[in-house]
């Protein structure tokens, strides 16, 4: 049980921005790693051996997924952080172009195939480096590399062609 412990300890807080990055929510995140934690000692005969962050990180996603199956995403509260923000009237305008290019961004990374997605956002989200995110996916270091590369310049061309 000390060695959980250790484990939790050393992968708690990255998993965390892992998980928020897929579903933007810092309370869901929580109940997911929790989760994740729970199952990942339940099932713990199950590992491999290879990647622990990787194993993790595979059964965090799938908790998500399994969440919005049951969950309809379309509903919001106004209470929502994300939903309801105040602006300073001297920046509406700042602000405006600035959600305007974000959602954008949003919208040309959800254009990505599912493994592009987890590459950029693990990187721009969990601060990954890129051999962290070469065990995730079972590849080298330059595999990471190599396709975050070819995403942001993808994206690029995404961004500035609409």
């Amino acid at each position: 049980m000390k060695e959980m412990e250790e484990i939790y300890k050393k992968y708690c807080a990255v998993l965390k921005k892992y998980v928020v990055s897929l579903c933007r929510d810092p309370d869901t995140a929580d109940d997911i790693v929790s989760e994740t934690f729970y199952r990942a000692i339940k099932n713990i005969d199950s590992f491999d051996g290879a990647s622990l962050f990787g194993w993790l990180c595979t059964i965090a996603k799938n908790i998500y997924f399994n969440h919005l199956k049951r969950k309809d995403n379309n509903t919001f509260s106004l209470d929502d952080e994300y939903a309801v923000q105040v602006a300073d009237l001297s920046n509406v305008e700042d602000e405006a172009i600035e959600k305007l290019q974000r959602k954008k961004l949003y919208e040309c990374i959800q254009a990505l195939s599912e493994t592009e997605k987890e590459v950029v956002s693990l990187r721009i989200y969990t601060d990954l480096n890129f051999a962290q995110i070469g065990m995730v996916f079972g590849k080298s270091e330059n595999w990471a590399r190599v396709t975050y590369y070819r995403c942001k310049e993808k994206l690029k061309g995404m961004m500035s062609n609409e």
